[in-house]
């Protein structure tokens, strides 16, 4: 007789399978997470961050000592926590708030929706991080939009948990203390998410009563409070209905004056093809909503139903939205998945034909992930990596065997396609992000800039007139010389150093100044050509 019953040993299995899946995720997030400069809107994001460091103020953004008002500094204060706890300044410390943002979303995912999902609430945690958009960009960037996402979700389970507890004190002070941290992050938006939100789910519940009371009133003054607290500190040092106007103007996406009223149109159509497109693959279980069965058994349920209300009411505002980026919408797709994952875990039970479809689908997507890890030995970009066919080998039959284990056990077969792109992101971290460097100037911008930094040493360093510079070489520069990169009018006394191009170049010969050009080199910004001059 066996020691082991079959079930016993399928549950064993199991288990290990979800372990191997939940561990893959470490490589796939921290491997070269900070190999690349840092790109897009990241320099910008640690370049204030920096500025705080070294001015000592924490409560004014600045860029180039000058003021920047377009976010609040929430999520500077996080980045510079990092950098305190780590030590360290580079990339991948600006990075880290987005990876462990991501793990935090999928735990709430899974601790929100276990007692509805049961052993499927791990898989919608999953789900969120191997979704396109944020597996194959979003998490290795040092943005906010992840880091605000994981606070407006957030909000969003507080809302629905203490909203069906009746415990409306608790409903309201939460909820506007996640919407305040979260303003101090993004600005408006937050007011929009918790506004909506709490009307949809009051007067869905038939609670609209409840929204003029005294815990709502508690709720508001719980805002009003943390966020009129930082503008009393800010308005010690600037205006504060300037900083209020700008934000609200930043916040303004429904209209894109760059754009014709047919571009918006056509926005309107391909909105939710776009939405399907960056977090599949997950979103392709929206065809089970086909069945009738699947959508009566997921808007019997209260809590779903809270889910969609909540989705639905927010989403418009993008759907309407002329000037709207995926990443915004991350705060939503956790909502969507859990949704989802329940309709999936319906399908299973039923073994219906659209799930034995869509789990073939699962199939051969698991199994060509698998077999394109074979490219890095023929692509010219990564042939000649050290180990390339080697370690391309090796993931490849991870993820066949992984792929492998799916088919066996079909109940495994989207935790399978998971496990397969978290592999597959290990070898985009391993050959992908070194190709990307040697393919892409960018290493090459943030050399020169650092080059110009170690030159001037520990002399005084200014921006010289309108000299065009862009927050990549304030960045890389400000961290070299761990001093703040301002702008000057003037030449001032002999030994300081000056940035310039070459309009700004010619002011030191039209003035008979004496100087040396000690440095050239090219910045993002429209390939822009700097000097670095010291008057002598």
């Amino acid at each position: 007789m066996p020691l082991l019953s079959k079930r016993e040993n399928n549950s064993n299995s199991y288990l290990y399978f979800k372990w191997l899946i939940v561990l893959l995720i470490l490589p796939a997030h921290f491997i070269n997470l900070g190999l690349f400069p840092l790109i897009s809107d990241e320099p910008t994001r640690g370049i204030v961050t920096l500025e705080m460091i070294l001015s000592g103020n924490y409560i004014v953004p600045n860029i180039n000592g000058e003021l920047y008002l377009n976010k609040p500094p929430f999520f500077n204060w996080i980045q510079i926590f990092m950098t305190y706890i780590t030590g360290s300044m580079d990339e991948w410390v600006f990075r880290l708030p987005s990876v462990l943002a991501v793990f935090g979303i999928s735990i709430l995912i899974y601790l929100s929706s276990r007692k509805y999902l049961k052993e499927y609430a791990l898989v919608a945690a999953i789900a969120f991080i191997v979704s396109g958009r944020v597996l194959f960009w979003d998490s290795f960037m040092g943005l906010i939009d992840l880091t605000y996402s994981l606070v407006t979700f957030g909000s969003f389970l507080w809302i629905i948990s203490f909203n069906r507890k009746e415990k409306l004190y608790s409903l309201y002070i939460g909820s506007y203390l996640l919407a305040a941290i979260g303003y101090l992050m993004k600005g408006i938006p937050s007011v929009a998410f918790q506004g909506l939100t709490i009307i949809a789910v009051m007067l869905f519940d038939k609670k609209g009563r409840k929204l003029f009371s005294l815990s709502h009133l508690a709720g508001i003054a719980t805002f009003v409070l943390i966020v009129g607290g930082y503008y009393f500190l800010f308005g010690q040092y600037q205006s504060v209905e300037h900083a209020v106007l700008n934000l609200i103007n930043e916040s303004n996406r429904l209209q894109d004056h760059s754009s014709s009223g047919v571009n918006w149109w056509l926005h309107l159509l391909i909105f939710p093809l776009n939405f399907i497109i960056e977090f599949a693959p997950v979103t392709l279980l929206l065809l089970l909503l086909l069945k009738k069965e699947i959508r009566q058994k997921i808007f019997n349920d209260r809590y779903f139903k809270s889910l969609i209300v909540i989705f639905l009411v927010n989403i418009v505002i993008y759907w309407l939205s002329a000037d709207m980026r995926s990443r915004y919408l991350f705060m939503l797709v956790p909502i969507l998945i859990i949704v989802l994952i329940f309709g999936y875990k319906q399908a299973q039970e039923q073994n219906s034909k659209i799930i034995r479809v869509i789990n073939t689908i699962f199939t051969i997507a698991s199994l060509l992930i698998s077999l394109s890890l074979l490219i890095y030995p023929l692509w010219d970009e990564t042939k000649g990596f050290s180990n390339v066919l080697i370690v391309s080998i090796l993931l490849m039959l991870v993820s066949l065997l992984i792929s492998l284990y799916g088919i066996k056990h079909p109940r495994m077969r989207l935790l399978a396609l998971f496990g397969c792109l978290l592999v597959f992101r290990i070898g985009f971290n391993l050959f992908n992000l070194p190709a990307r460097i040697n393919s892409y100037p960018d290493l090459g911008y943030k050399e020169g800039e650092i080059k110009a930094a170690q030159i001037s040493g520990d002399a005084p360093l200014y921006i010289l007139g309108d000299t065009p510079i862009n927050h990549d070489a304030s960045f890389y520069i400000t961290r070299e010389r761990k001093t703040i990169l301002t702008r000057t009018q003037q030449i001032l006394h002999p030994g300081t150093f000056y940035i310039v191009d070459d309009k700004n170049l010619g002011i030191f010969a039209n003035k008979s100044i004496n100087h040396e050009v000690l440095h050239s080199f090219v910045i993002k910004l429209n390939e822009t050509k700097l000097y670095l001059v010291k008057r002598l």
